[in-house]
């Protein structure tokens, strides 16, 4: 299957990207606006996002009033609540979630609630998100054209061998920090939830892609250095970092997202991975192991809901 097929129209559909505000988020935003769509955008700075609204309406020739600024830090459980709430506040109907934003720090950091922030952002976020917010996108599906939930995860969950190393060591409490391996192991476990609420029949007329973005230049990869890596890989850093995120723009690492949201190959297809090309790819071993998807989204969803103890 391609998804080479024309993009649909987005004319009077609602968007919601998370970490709008900057970065392949922010090329996101603009490419849903440049196709029609009411964006909202999500970000933790009012002035950042303030001014990130303003840009993505000039970049995509759109009225400033067709997008639209929530501020929210997703690595707080409140905070995604009080966004969701939000939202369905103020928009009756809600076509696309993309849920981009996403974190990979270089040292050990805990959230308000108690999680490992890559898995807080990375894990829980988008899946808590997507549950408040999927009664609302089921409502607003029309016939023959579903709503839809993008995922944007990454190639590094290719780097975790065995589900198992994700699922029993999800807040990273054992061996010393590593931040590729712990991101890596986020992303496995919000795509492995992902495929199995793609599953679940409550779901509805609501398909989940996700979405391999590929290397780009952005803040978050600028910000890592050789240190970020397991030991074995830091002696290639430099000469990764200038083939591959030095040489990728947001705006092309962006082209796999909008494949997700307006390609019309892909209505209603659910449970697929795209590549950094947009072109359907098979994920890691370890994410195929349909036994692990639906302990994945159960332990997602018991750290959303706060029933399991956080001990980080």
């Amino acid at each position: 299957m391609s998804t080479r097929a024309p993009d649909r129209s987005l004319a009077g559909r609602v968007a919601l990207v998370t970490g709008g505000t900057g970065g392949i988020g922010l090329s996101t935003a603009v490419g849903l606006a440049r196709r029609g769509a009411e964006v909202v955008v999500t970000g933790r700075d009012p002035e950042r996002g303030h001014a990130a609204v303003r840009r993505i309406a000039e970049a995509a020739g759109v009225a400033p009033g067709t997008v639209h600024l929530r501020i929210a830090d997703l690595g707080v459980l409140g905070d995604v609540r009080r966004l969701a709430d939000g939202v369905l506040a103020d928009h009756p109907r809600l076509h696309l979630l993309v849920n981009n934003a996403g974190v990979n720090h270089g040292s050990r950091r805990s959230t308000p609630d108690g999680l490992e922030a890559n898995l807080a952002v990375n894990a829980v976020a988008p899946i808590l998100l997507t549950r408040l917010l999927l009664g609302r996108l089921a409502g607003s599906a029309e016939p023959g054209r579903a709503s839809r939930v993008v995922l944007v995860n990454s190639g590094a969950h290719k780097m975790v061998r065995r589900a198992a190393d994700a699922l029993d060591d999800p807040q990273a409490e054992a061996g010393p920090y590593v931040a590729m391996t712990v991101y890596a192991r986020s992303k496995l476990l919000v795509l492995m939830a992902g495929l199995a609420l793609a599953r679940e029949p409550g779901t509805g007329p609501v398909t989940v892609t996700a979405v391999d973005p590929g290397p780009a230049d952005t803040g978050m990869t600028r910000a890592m250095d050789r240190t970020f890596l397991p030991p074995a890989m830091r002696a290639g850093w430099g000469l990764y970092y200038r083939l591959g995120p030095a040489r990728r723009s947001a705006d092309t690492a962006a082209a796999s997202t909008l494949a997700a949201a307006a390609s019309a190959a892909l209505e209603g297809r659910t449970g697929i991975y795209l590549d950094a090309k947009g072109r359907p790819a098979r994920t890691s071993p370890a994410a195929r192991d349909e036994a692990a998807h639906a302990a994945a989204l159960a332990l997602l969803d018991d750290f959303g809901a706060g029933t399991r103890a956080a001990r980080f």
